[in-house]
Protein backbone atom coordinates (compact mmCIF):
# COMPACT_ATOMS: atom_id res chain seq x y z
CA UNK A 1 0.00 0.00 0.00
CA UNK A 2 2.85 2.64 0.17
CA UNK A 3 2.24 3.62 -3.51
CA UNK A 4 -1.56 4.60 -2.40
CA UNK A 5 0.32 6.56 0.41
CA UNK A 6 2.35 8.49 -1.40
CA UNK A 7 0.13 10.15 -3.41
CA UNK A 8 -3.22 10.00 -1.10
CA UNK A 9 -3.43 13.58 0.21
CA UNK A 10 -3.85 13.29 3.69
CA UNK A 11 -0.91 14.91 5.42
CA UNK A 12 -1.16 17.85 3.24
CA UNK A 13 -4.96 18.09 2.77
CA UNK A 14 -5.93 17.56 6.14
CA UNK A 15 -3.35 16.28 9.04
CA UNK A 16 -1.16 19.67 8.33
CA UNK A 17 -4.66 21.29 9.38
CA UNK A 18 -5.12 22.90 12.84
CA UNK A 19 -8.62 23.83 12.01
CA UNK A 20 -10.94 21.96 14.78
CA UNK A 21 -14.09 21.56 12.46
CA UNK A 22 -12.53 18.92 11.04
CA UNK A 23 -12.91 16.76 14.55
CA UNK A 24 -16.73 17.72 14.14
CA UNK A 25 -17.22 16.68 10.30
CA UNK A 26 -19.93 14.04 9.73
CA UNK A 27 -18.42 12.78 6.88
CA UNK A 28 -15.52 9.43 7.59
CA UNK A 29 -11.90 10.36 7.21
CA UNK A 30 -12.19 7.84 3.80
CA UNK A 31 -14.68 10.01 2.91
CA UNK A 32 -12.81 13.55 3.70
CA UNK A 33 -9.52 11.37 1.53
CA UNK A 34 -11.50 10.91 -1.48
CA UNK A 35 -12.70 14.12 -2.36
CA UNK A 36 -9.44 16.05 -1.19
CA UNK A 37 -7.76 13.54 -3.88
CA UNK A 38 -10.63 14.27 -6.34
CA UNK A 39 -10.14 18.31 -5.77
CA UNK A 40 -6.53 18.49 -5.76
CA UNK A 41 -7.04 16.16 -9.15
CA UNK A 42 -9.18 18.90 -10.69
CA UNK A 43 -6.78 21.55 -9.88
CA UNK A 44 -3.91 20.11 -12.24
CA UNK A 45 -6.31 17.47 -14.36
CA UNK A 46 -3.23 16.97 -16.68
CA UNK A 47 -0.79 16.00 -14.06
CA UNK A 48 0.56 11.92 -14.94
CA UNK A 49 1.36 11.40 -11.18
CA UNK A 50 -1.91 12.01 -9.97
CA UNK A 51 -3.06 9.22 -13.54
CA UNK A 52 -0.87 6.71 -12.45
CA UNK A 53 -1.58 7.09 -8.64
CA UNK A 54 -5.25 6.25 -9.57
CA UNK A 55 -4.36 3.63 -11.88
CA UNK A 56 -2.65 1.51 -9.38
CA UNK A 57 -5.35 2.06 -6.73
CA UNK A 58 -7.36 -0.68 -4.95
CA UNK A 59 -10.69 -1.05 -7.26
CA UNK A 60 -13.05 -0.08 -4.58
CA UNK A 61 -11.15 3.58 -4.30
CA UNK A 62 -10.93 3.43 -7.70
CA UNK A 63 -14.65 3.20 -8.40
CA UNK A 64 -15.35 5.51 -5.33
CA UNK A 65 -13.04 8.40 -6.47
CA UNK A 66 -13.91 7.98 -10.47
CA UNK A 67 -17.57 8.69 -9.02
CA UNK A 68 -15.83 11.62 -7.00
CA UNK A 69 -15.42 13.02 -10.37
CA UNK A 70 -18.48 13.48 -10.96
CA UNK A 71 -19.44 17.47 -11.49
CA UNK A 72 -16.01 18.28 -12.37
CA UNK A 73 -15.56 19.43 -15.40
CA UNK A 74 -12.12 19.94 -15.81
CA UNK A 75 -12.42 15.91 -14.90
CA UNK A 76 -14.62 15.09 -17.59
CA UNK A 77 -12.24 14.02 -20.39
CA UNK A 78 -10.05 11.69 -17.57
CA UNK A 79 -13.03 10.48 -16.19
CA UNK A 80 -14.24 8.90 -20.14
CA UNK A 81 -10.96 8.12 -21.27
CA UNK A 82 -10.55 5.49 -17.79
CA UNK A 83 -14.28 4.68 -17.69
CA UNK A 84 -13.59 3.35 -21.65
CA UNK A 85 -12.09 0.35 -20.28
CA UNK A 86 -14.75 -2.44 -21.03
CA UNK A 87 -12.13 -5.08 -19.06
CA UNK A 88 -12.24 -2.45 -15.90
CA UNK A 89 -16.26 -1.84 -16.14
CA UNK A 90 -16.55 -5.92 -16.20
CA UNK A 91 -13.89 -5.99 -13.16
CA UNK A 92 -16.02 -3.01 -11.08
CA UNK A 93 -19.32 -5.01 -11.92
CA UNK A 94 -18.01 -8.79 -10.86
CA UNK A 95 -16.83 -7.38 -7.96
CA UNK A 96 -19.41 -4.57 -6.68
CA UNK A 97 -22.72 -6.46 -8.20
CA UNK A 98 -24.12 -5.41 -4.76
CA UNK A 99 -24.06 -2.33 -5.24
CA UNK A 100 -22.99 -0.45 -8.81
CA UNK A 101 -24.96 2.74 -7.65
CA UNK A 102 -20.83 4.97 -8.32
CA UNK A 103 -20.57 3.32 -11.43
CA UNK A 104 -24.59 4.57 -12.36
CA UNK A 105 -23.31 7.77 -11.50
CA UNK A 106 -20.58 7.74 -13.42
CA UNK A 107 -22.88 7.05 -16.30
CA UNK A 108 -25.07 9.71 -15.81
CA UNK A 109 -22.94 12.60 -15.07
CA UNK A 110 -20.75 11.60 -18.44
CA UNK A 111 -24.20 11.45 -20.45
CA UNK A 112 -25.68 14.98 -18.88
CA UNK A 113 -22.24 16.42 -20.78
CA UNK A 114 -22.53 14.70 -23.97
CA UNK A 115 -20.16 11.76 -23.22
CA UNK A 116 -21.51 9.03 -23.88
CA UNK A 117 -19.84 6.04 -21.88
CA UNK A 118 -22.45 3.21 -23.08
CA UNK A 119 -21.48 4.18 -26.25
CA UNK A 120 -17.60 4.12 -25.92
CA UNK A 121 -17.80 1.03 -24.00
CA UNK A 122 -19.61 -0.87 -27.80
CA UNK A 123 -16.82 0.66 -29.61
CA UNK A 124 -14.00 -0.39 -27.43
CA UNK A 125 -15.67 -4.20 -26.88
CA UNK A 126 -15.77 -4.38 -30.62
CA UNK A 127 -12.28 -3.42 -30.86
CA UNK A 128 -10.98 -6.17 -28.27
CA UNK A 129 -13.20 -9.11 -29.93
CA UNK A 130 -11.30 -7.92 -33.50
CA UNK A 131 -7.85 -8.01 -31.46
CA UNK A 132 -8.97 -11.33 -29.86
CA UNK A 133 -10.00 -12.40 -33.70
CA UNK A 134 -6.62 -11.63 -35.14
CA UNK A 135 -4.14 -11.66 -32.67
CA UNK A 136 -5.45 -14.06 -29.13
CA UNK A 137 -6.16 -10.67 -27.89
CA UNK A 138 -5.89 -10.67 -23.54
CA UNK A 139 -6.15 -14.03 -21.70
CA UNK A 140 -8.78 -12.71 -19.48
CA UNK A 141 -11.02 -11.19 -21.89
CA UNK A 142 -13.73 -13.83 -22.52
CA UNK A 143 -17.65 -13.31 -23.09
CA UNK A 144 -17.81 -13.03 -19.81
CA UNK A 145 -16.78 -9.03 -19.46
CA UNK A 146 -19.68 -8.63 -22.71
CA UNK A 147 -22.06 -10.47 -20.65
CA UNK A 148 -21.62 -8.26 -17.63
CA UNK A 149 -21.81 -5.15 -19.50
CA UNK A 150 -24.49 -5.89 -21.22
CA UNK A 151 -26.62 -6.89 -18.47
CA UNK A 152 -25.68 -4.04 -16.31
CA UNK A 153 -26.52 -1.71 -19.17
CA UNK A 154 -29.92 -3.40 -19.51
CA UNK A 155 -30.33 -2.98 -15.87
CA UNK A 156 -29.80 0.38 -15.94
CA UNK A 157 -32.04 1.67 -18.88
CA UNK A 158 -29.31 2.10 -21.96
CA UNK A 159 -30.73 -0.51 -24.26
CA UNK A 160 -29.78 0.25 -27.29
CA UNK A 161 -25.97 -0.22 -26.24
CA UNK A 162 -26.75 -3.29 -24.45
CA UNK A 163 -28.41 -4.97 -27.39
CA UNK A 164 -25.06 -3.62 -29.65
CA UNK A 165 -22.85 -5.44 -26.95
CA UNK A 166 -24.60 -8.83 -26.24
CA UNK A 167 -24.84 -9.24 -30.17
CA UNK A 168 -20.86 -8.94 -30.09
CA UNK A 169 -20.91 -11.08 -27.15
CA UNK A 170 -22.71 -14.25 -28.28
CA UNK A 171 -20.45 -14.46 -31.17
CA UNK A 172 -17.63 -14.48 -28.57
CA UNK A 173 -19.38 -17.05 -26.50
CA UNK A 174 -19.01 -20.85 -27.76
CA UNK A 175 -21.73 -21.94 -30.10
CA UNK A 176 -24.57 -24.15 -29.17
CA UNK A 177 -23.51 -24.34 -24.87
CA UNK A 178 -24.65 -22.50 -21.91
CA UNK A 179 -22.78 -19.92 -22.51
CA UNK A 180 -24.29 -18.62 -25.32
CA UNK A 181 -27.67 -19.39 -23.77
CA UNK A 182 -26.66 -16.88 -21.26
CA UNK A 183 -25.91 -14.09 -23.41
CA UNK A 184 -28.90 -14.71 -25.71
CA UNK A 185 -31.31 -14.72 -22.20
CA UNK A 186 -29.65 -11.36 -21.40
CA UNK A 187 -29.85 -10.19 -25.17
CA UNK A 188 -33.52 -11.17 -25.36
CA UNK A 189 -34.22 -9.35 -22.39
CA UNK A 190 -32.68 -6.23 -23.80
CA UNK A 191 -34.69 -6.28 -26.79
CA UNK A 192 -38.06 -6.71 -25.39
CA UNK A 193 -37.67 -4.26 -22.76
CA UNK A 194 -36.85 -2.07 -25.99
CA UNK A 195 -39.74 -3.23 -27.60
CA UNK A 196 -37.88 -4.47 -30.26
CA UNK A 197 -40.35 -7.74 -30.33
CA UNK A 198 -39.67 -9.33 -33.75
CA UNK A 199 -36.00 -9.42 -32.79
CA UNK A 200 -37.13 -10.66 -29.50
CA UNK A 201 -39.25 -13.68 -31.01
CA UNK A 202 -35.95 -14.80 -33.20
CA UNK A 203 -33.70 -14.79 -30.27
CA UNK A 204 -36.18 -17.15 -28.25
CA UNK A 205 -36.84 -19.61 -31.04
CA UNK A 206 -32.92 -19.82 -30.60
CA UNK A 207 -33.18 -20.48 -27.42
CA UNK A 208 -35.67 -22.66 -26.90
CA UNK A 209 -33.69 -24.85 -29.27
CA UNK A 210 -30.20 -24.67 -26.61
CA UNK A 211 -32.29 -24.41 -23.45
CA UNK A 212 -33.50 -28.57 -24.31
CA UNK A 213 -29.72 -29.29 -25.06
CA UNK A 214 -28.83 -27.49 -21.82
CA UNK A 215 -31.43 -29.57 -20.12
CA UNK A 216 -29.99 -33.09 -21.58
CA UNK A 217 -26.63 -32.06 -20.25
CA UNK A 218 -28.16 -31.30 -16.77
CA UNK A 219 -29.75 -34.48 -16.89
CA UNK A 220 -26.29 -36.32 -17.21
CA UNK A 221 -24.35 -34.47 -14.71
CA UNK A 222 -27.06 -34.78 -11.85
CA UNK A 223 -25.61 -38.32 -11.04
CA UNK A 224 -21.54 -37.46 -11.94
CA UNK A 225 -19.49 -37.36 -8.63
CA UNK A 226 -18.27 -33.88 -8.31
CA UNK A 227 -20.36 -32.03 -10.56
CA UNK A 228 -22.39 -30.47 -7.93
CA UNK A 229 -21.84 -26.69 -8.74
CA UNK A 230 -21.85 -27.60 -11.94
CA UNK A 231 -25.76 -29.05 -11.86
CA UNK A 232 -26.65 -25.92 -9.84
CA UNK A 233 -25.33 -23.51 -12.31
CA UNK A 234 -26.99 -25.17 -15.12
CA UNK A 235 -30.67 -25.32 -13.38
CA UNK A 236 -30.19 -21.71 -12.23
CA UNK A 237 -29.51 -20.69 -15.71
CA UNK A 238 -32.69 -22.72 -16.89
CA UNK A 239 -34.74 -20.86 -13.93
CA UNK A 240 -33.25 -17.59 -15.55
CA UNK A 241 -33.81 -18.45 -19.30
CA UNK A 242 -37.89 -19.22 -18.19
CA UNK A 243 -37.67 -15.81 -16.43
CA UNK A 244 -37.08 -14.29 -19.69
CA UNK A 245 -39.49 -16.25 -21.25
CA UNK A 246 -42.19 -15.10 -18.70
CA UNK A 247 -41.16 -11.46 -19.51
CA UNK A 248 -41.05 -11.91 -23.55
CA UNK A 249 -44.78 -12.96 -23.18
CA UNK A 250 -46.10 -10.74 -21.03
CA UNK A 251 -44.78 -7.62 -23.02
CA UNK A 252 -46.25 -9.74 -25.66
CA UNK A 253 -49.51 -9.75 -23.76
CA UNK A 254 -49.82 -13.55 -23.13
CA UNK A 255 -50.42 -13.07 -19.38
CA UNK A 256 -51.13 -17.32 -19.01
CA UNK A 257 -47.85 -18.38 -21.04
CA UNK A 258 -46.17 -15.67 -18.96
CA UNK A 259 -47.45 -17.02 -15.66
CA UNK A 260 -46.51 -20.46 -16.49
CA UNK A 261 -43.31 -20.04 -17.40
CA UNK A 262 -42.83 -17.99 -13.91
CA UNK A 263 -44.19 -20.88 -12.45
CA UNK A 264 -41.58 -23.14 -14.29
CA UNK A 265 -38.75 -20.67 -13.31
CA UNK A 266 -39.81 -20.62 -9.68
CA UNK A 267 -39.72 -24.34 -9.70
CA UNK A 268 -36.04 -24.85 -10.39
CA UNK A 269 -34.83 -21.80 -7.64
CA UNK A 270 -33.34 -23.46 -4.68
CA UNK A 271 -31.50 -22.04 -1.59
CA UNK A 272 -28.27 -22.38 -3.70
CA UNK A 273 -29.62 -20.17 -6.15
CA UNK A 274 -28.45 -16.03 -6.36
CA UNK A 275 -30.52 -13.64 -4.62
CA UNK A 276 -30.97 -11.49 -7.70
CA UNK A 277 -32.21 -14.12 -9.68
CA UNK A 278 -34.97 -14.93 -7.46
CA UNK A 279 -35.90 -11.11 -6.87
CA UNK A 280 -36.48 -11.15 -10.19
CA UNK A 281 -38.56 -14.02 -11.01
CA UNK A 282 -40.70 -13.17 -8.35
CA UNK A 283 -41.19 -9.85 -9.38
CA UNK A 284 -41.45 -11.05 -12.72
CA UNK A 285 -44.16 -13.50 -11.62
CA UNK A 286 -46.25 -10.39 -9.24
CA UNK A 287 -47.03 -8.76 -12.24
CA UNK A 288 -48.47 -11.75 -14.16
CA UNK A 289 -50.13 -12.83 -11.37
CA UNK A 290 -51.75 -9.48 -11.12
CA UNK A 291 -52.67 -9.41 -14.71
CA UNK A 292 -54.24 -12.84 -14.05
CA UNK A 293 -55.99 -11.32 -11.05
CA UNK A 294 -54.69 -13.43 -9.05
CA UNK A 295 -54.36 -10.17 -6.31
CA UNK A 296 -54.12 -12.56 -3.46
CA UNK A 297 -50.61 -14.62 -5.18
CA UNK A 298 -49.29 -11.24 -6.60
CA UNK A 299 -48.95 -9.77 -3.00
CA UNK A 300 -47.23 -12.78 -1.13
CA UNK A 301 -44.93 -12.35 -4.03
CA UNK A 302 -43.99 -9.16 -3.82
CA UNK A 303 -43.65 -9.24 -0.31
CA UNK A 304 -41.13 -12.59 -0.39
CA UNK A 305 -39.41 -9.44 -2.81
CA UNK A 306 -39.42 -6.62 -0.53
CA UNK A 307 -37.98 -9.09 2.47
CA UNK A 308 -35.25 -10.36 0.17
CA UNK A 309 -34.19 -7.16 -1.34
CA UNK A 310 -34.13 -6.07 2.34
CA UNK A 311 -32.43 -8.77 3.48
CA UNK A 312 -29.46 -8.72 0.86
CA UNK A 313 -29.34 -5.03 -0.59
CA UNK A 314 -30.73 -2.89 2.04
CA UNK A 315 -33.97 -0.49 2.22
CA UNK A 316 -32.42 2.16 0.36
CA UNK A 317 -30.95 0.41 -2.50
CA UNK A 318 -31.51 1.06 -6.11
CA UNK A 319 -33.43 -2.99 -6.33
CA UNK A 320 -35.74 -1.99 -3.28
CA UNK A 321 -36.70 1.32 -5.18
CA UNK A 322 -37.75 -1.11 -8.23
CA UNK A 323 -39.55 -3.47 -6.50
CA UNK A 324 -41.55 -0.24 -4.67
CA UNK A 325 -42.45 0.60 -8.52
CA UNK A 326 -43.96 -3.01 -8.84
CA UNK A 327 -45.95 -2.53 -5.87
CA UNK A 328 -47.30 0.77 -6.52
CA UNK A 329 -48.47 -0.90 -10.35
CA UNK A 330 -50.08 -3.61 -8.65
CA UNK A 331 -51.66 -1.30 -5.93
CA UNK A 332 -52.81 0.91 -8.58
CA UNK A 333 -53.89 -2.33 -10.75
CA UNK A 334 -55.94 -3.14 -7.31
CA UNK A 335 -57.60 0.55 -7.49
CA UNK A 336 -55.57 1.25 -4.30
CA UNK A 337 -54.97 4.96 -5.74
CA UNK A 338 -53.39 7.22 -2.77
CA UNK A 339 -51.82 4.02 -1.65
CA UNK A 340 -49.56 3.46 -4.98
CA UNK A 341 -48.67 6.85 -5.12
CA UNK A 342 -47.39 6.89 -1.69
CA UNK A 343 -45.01 4.03 -2.26
CA UNK A 344 -44.30 5.46 -5.57
CA UNK A 345 -43.09 8.68 -3.84
CA UNK A 346 -41.20 6.46 -1.43
CA UNK A 347 -39.31 4.98 -4.47
CA UNK A 348 -38.65 8.39 -6.30
CA UNK A 349 -36.83 9.50 -2.27
CA UNK A 350 -34.43 6.67 -2.53
CA UNK A 351 -33.46 7.44 -6.35
CA UNK A 352 -32.97 10.54 -5.18
CA UNK A 353 -30.79 9.98 -2.26
CA UNK A 354 -28.64 7.41 -4.63
CA UNK A 355 -28.41 9.63 -7.97
CA UNK A 356 -29.46 13.05 -6.53
CA UNK A 357 -30.64 16.09 -9.18
CA UNK A 358 -29.68 14.14 -12.16
CA UNK A 359 -32.11 11.56 -11.57
CA UNK A 360 -34.84 14.03 -12.78
CA UNK A 361 -33.64 14.49 -16.04
CA UNK A 362 -35.25 11.43 -18.30
CA UNK A 363 -32.59 10.91 -20.29
CA UNK A 364 -30.75 9.56 -17.46
CA UNK A 365 -32.80 8.80 -14.68
CA UNK A 366 -33.43 4.99 -13.35
CA UNK A 367 -37.02 3.70 -12.52
CA UNK A 368 -40.16 3.97 -14.25
CA UNK A 369 -40.82 6.92 -15.97
CA UNK A 370 -44.30 6.40 -17.42
CA UNK A 371 -46.19 5.64 -13.97
CA UNK A 372 -47.49 9.55 -13.78
CA UNK A 373 -48.74 9.11 -17.49
CA UNK A 374 -50.15 5.75 -16.01
CA UNK A 375 -51.54 7.17 -13.09
CA UNK A 376 -53.04 9.84 -15.56
CA UNK A 377 -54.71 7.23 -17.60
CA UNK A 378 -56.29 5.12 -14.42
CA UNK A 379 -58.03 8.05 -13.18
CA UNK A 380 -60.06 8.50 -16.12
CA UNK A 381 -61.94 5.76 -15.08
CA UNK A 382 -62.73 4.12 -18.62
CA UNK A 383 -60.76 1.94 -20.26
CA UNK A 384 -61.24 3.49 -24.06
CA UNK A 385 -60.46 6.93 -22.74
CA UNK A 386 -57.53 5.65 -20.89
CA UNK A 387 -55.76 4.13 -23.72
CA UNK A 388 -56.69 6.82 -25.69
CA UNK A 389 -54.90 8.66 -23.47
CA UNK A 390 -51.63 7.15 -23.60
CA UNK A 391 -52.22 7.07 -27.42
CA UNK A 392 -51.83 10.61 -27.63
CA UNK A 393 -49.09 10.57 -24.94
CA UNK A 394 -47.23 8.01 -27.03
CA UNK A 395 -47.97 10.52 -30.14
CA UNK A 396 -46.52 12.98 -28.34
CA UNK A 397 -43.28 12.17 -27.16
CA UNK A 398 -42.83 10.83 -30.33
CA UNK A 399 -42.55 14.10 -32.24
CA UNK A 400 -40.18 15.63 -29.45
CA UNK A 401 -37.62 12.95 -28.16
CA UNK A 402 -35.35 10.81 -29.98
CA UNK A 403 -36.50 7.20 -31.17
CA UNK A 404 -34.53 5.57 -28.46
CA UNK A 405 -35.33 7.90 -25.95
CA UNK A 406 -35.86 6.14 -22.70
CA UNK A 407 -38.79 7.78 -22.00
CA UNK A 408 -40.52 7.09 -25.17
CA UNK A 409 -39.31 3.44 -24.74
CA UNK A 410 -41.26 2.95 -21.26
CA UNK A 411 -43.81 5.14 -22.34
CA UNK A 412 -44.56 2.59 -25.37
CA UNK A 413 -44.99 -0.73 -23.53
CA UNK A 414 -47.57 1.25 -20.91
CA UNK A 415 -49.98 -0.44 -22.97
CA UNK A 416 -49.08 -3.68 -21.81
CA UNK A 417 -49.17 -2.11 -17.82
CA UNK A 418 -52.56 -0.67 -19.04
CA UNK A 419 -53.99 -4.49 -19.75
CA UNK A 420 -53.39 -5.30 -16.21
CA UNK A 421 -56.08 -3.03 -15.13
CA UNK A 422 -59.82 -3.84 -14.40
CA UNK A 423 -61.56 -0.61 -14.79
CA UNK A 424 -64.56 -2.17 -13.29
CA UNK A 425 -64.43 -2.39 -9.24
CA UNK A 426 -66.22 -6.02 -9.51
CA UNK A 427 -63.82 -7.42 -11.01
CA UNK A 428 -61.28 -7.09 -8.23
CA UNK A 429 -63.74 -9.35 -6.48
CA UNK A 430 -63.51 -7.38 -3.39
CA UNK A 431 -59.74 -7.69 -2.99
CA UNK A 432 -57.89 -5.41 -0.39
CA UNK A 433 -54.61 -4.73 -0.44
CA UNK A 434 -54.90 -1.77 2.71
CA UNK A 435 -53.04 -3.83 4.87
CA UNK A 436 -49.83 -4.49 2.88
CA UNK A 437 -47.35 -1.54 4.06
CA UNK A 438 -43.91 -2.26 2.61
CA UNK A 439 -42.23 -0.49 5.56
CA UNK A 440 -43.68 -3.18 7.87
CA UNK A 441 -42.45 -6.01 6.06
CA UNK A 442 -39.25 -7.57 8.01
CA UNK A 443 -36.18 -8.82 5.70
CA UNK A 444 -35.83 -12.06 6.05
CA UNK A 445 -32.86 -12.27 7.62
CA UNK A 446 -35.05 -10.89 10.79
Amino acid sequence: MNHVAKFWPLSDVHLARTDSGLVYNSKTLYRLSIEATTRNFSNNPRCTNYRTALEELPLGIRLDVLSEMCDYPSLVDVQWQILSDPLLISDFIKNFSSDLTPLVQCLQWLQSVKKSLPIQLFRKYKKLIDEKIRNGGLHRFDYRCGLRIGTFLTETGWLVEAIGILQLTQQHAKFATAEELAVLRQLMRAQTLAGRLINAYKTYHRMKRLLSIVSQQTLMMRNMPGMENEVQRLLDLQSAVCHSFALYHFENLNFVTSYEYGMQSLSMISERSPSRLLVGVLRQHARACTANQMYAKATCMLKLALGLVAQEYGRKSALYAETLEDLAIILLACDQVSQSVDVYADAQHIYMNLFGARNLLHSLAQGDLAYGLCLQAYVTGCRDRAFDHVAKAVENYKRILPPDHRMLTQVRRLRVTMEMFKFESSELDGYDMASFHHKEIDSLAE
